[in-house]
């Protein structure tokens, strides 16, 4: 006996192939809620003002710390200039007493020239004591002068031997040069003001230095 054919099955359009049954499919979906209570309403409205607040505050932090940082960085750039401003006045200062210094220390060698040199060869003979001779070379200026004073200035000394006076042409009515028979020493107002001028002017520029260093910190 033979089996009765099936009956063709209507196709209904409810199969899912990709996910399972449209039942599960269902499920899993988020369910919108439509209706809400009073007293929901009031807790998503709080919610929702809270996270407002949040946000304001975090923005306002944010604003708050670059700003901070603006203000930060105007000021360091407003100490490095005035350090620069600092080192170019010191620099300004330094040479302009510099120079009155040297006027006036001029207008004092120039009116007391013979106590500049006397101080000199003080100082000198305090040295060499035991030379039998010394020569002392200075300008015709002052020259009749000294030898007028050599020999007092010898004994308040306690000098024993010999001081010749010479005269040789100097460029500072105050300078001098003392020679014996190991050594000698030369004063020269010049070179004098002229190694004092070098090292302020390595001062100057090792401040002038410091200050840009801090400036491109």
């Amino acid at each position: 006996m033979k089996p009765e054919p099936q009956k063709p099955r209507k196709f209904t359009f409810d199969q899912h192939f990709d996910a399972g049954p449209a039942q599960a499919r269902a499920a899993a979906a988020p369910k919108v809620k439509k209706f809400y209570t009073p007293e929901e309403l009031e807790a998503e409205k709080t919610a929702a003002y809270e996270r407002g607040r949040g946000s304001l505050e975090a923005i306002t932090a944010q604003s708050q710390t670059l700003a901070l940082g603006q203000i930060a960085e105007a000021a360091m750039t407003a100490l490095n200039t005035l350090d620069e401003m600092a080192a170019e006045a010191r620099a300004q200062a330094l040479r302009t007493g510099l120079v009155a210094a040297q006027r006036i220390a001029g207008a004092a060698l120039d009116r007391y020239p013979l106590d500049t040199i006397e101080d000199t060869i003080a100082q000198c003979l305090a040295q060499a004591a035991h030379e039998p001779r010394i020569v002392i070379k200075v300008d015709s200026r002052v020259a009749d002068a000294l030898k007028a004073r050599i020999a007092a200035l010898a004994d308040d000394i306690g000098f024993a031997g010999r001081l010749i006076v010479t005269v040789e042409p100097r460029h500072g009515v105050a300078d001098c040069r003392l020679e014996w028979t190991d050594g000698g020493v030369e004063r020269d107002a010049a070179a004098i003001a002229a190694r004092i001028e070098t090292a302020l002017e390595r001062f100057i520029d090792a401040d002038t230095r410091r200050a840009a260093e801090a400036i491109g910190a």
